[in-house]
């Protein structure tokens, strides 16, 4: 009898073991209290950390958005969880950045790690909310822009929209996955039918280079609804100097190099619904 004891016994603690490795939840708990640590005042301390913690330093490449502004995206891998973050560069500094934390997916984690988290982080019912610094710098629109329309005058929607937070990667759908529009294309579909044509304007000179191009793309489609179209036409040109291909995926993990004009040109006779 005493020997079955001690074999159910020693089953039950292999069995808690095998659920919870020790040594994963050790990992996400320095990981977790390394972000918490951090001064979330100071972007470049954010960045280094990041940075710090990427094994291959190709990963480090930030991505052009035009115009002296710049995006780079890590993520940070441990145990049960990963937190990725976002960092948005104007002329080499940081001006705004998102932490996107994650929570385990088993059941028994999830109060030790919520007590973690809760010294920075918030939760709106059982969703840890990511941290975002400065949104509002980059929902502004480039320093070009001399319309009519104000921050006040901006709907929070469109605001965002404009930013890099709404997703950088330009075009319609995932290639070869019918029904997989892009984030940044979904963000627009949410509010082309509303739009007015000084907020689509207002579009094209957002800090987000696919929001600029799809902001054309609906000038294109649209051109009849608008005035002083030699000025639009002119900066359509800018903005096909400052950026003047794209990257786009080719699937099976290709990333193919496309005239940014042919595509934008090209999507813009397309139904995009």
């Amino acid at each position: 009898m005493r020997k079955f004891l001690i074999l159910l016994l020693f089953f039950t603690c292999s069995i808690s073991l095998f659920a919870c490795n020790p040594f994963w939840v050790k990992a996400d708990k320095k990981l977790i209290k390394g972000i918490v640590a951090l001064d979330k005042n100071n972007p470049a301390e954010i960045a280094h950390f990041f940075i710090s913690q990427t094994i291959h330093k190709s990963n480090t490449t930030k991505k052009n958005l035009g115009f002296g502004w710049e995006i780079w995206r890590s993520g940070i891998g441990s145990g049960y969880i990963g937190i990725s973050a976002t960092f948005i560069y104007h002329n080499d500094s940081v001006v705004s950045y998102s932490i996107n934390p994650k929570m385990p997916k088993e059941k028994a984690l999830i109060k030790r790690y919520k007590k973690w988290y809760l010294e920075e982080f918030e939760f709106e019912s059982s969703q840890i909310q990511p941290i975002v610094y400065h949104k509002y710098f980059v929902e502004k629109p480039l320093k070009y822009y001399d319309g009519k329309l104000t921050e006040r005058s901006t709907p929070q929607q469109i605001a965002h929209y404009m930013s890099p937070f709404s997703g950088t990667t330009y075009g319609d759908k995932i290639l070869g996955l019918v029904d997989s529009y892009l984030t940044n294309r979904k963000a627009f579909l949410s509010i082309k039918d509303n739009l007015t044509t000084e907020q689509v304007i207002l579009m094209m000179y957002s800090i987000n280079p696919a929001s600029r191009f799809t902001a054309i793309e609906y000038y294109m489609k649209n051109k009849a609804d608008f005035n002083n179209t030699e000025k639009i036409e002119e900066w359509i040109e800018i903005n096909y100097k400052e950026i003047p291909n794209i990257n786009i995926s080719g699937g099976c993990s290709r990333v193919l190099s496309v005239e940014t004009r042919t595509l934008v040109e090209m999507i813009s006779k397309m139904d995009t619904e």
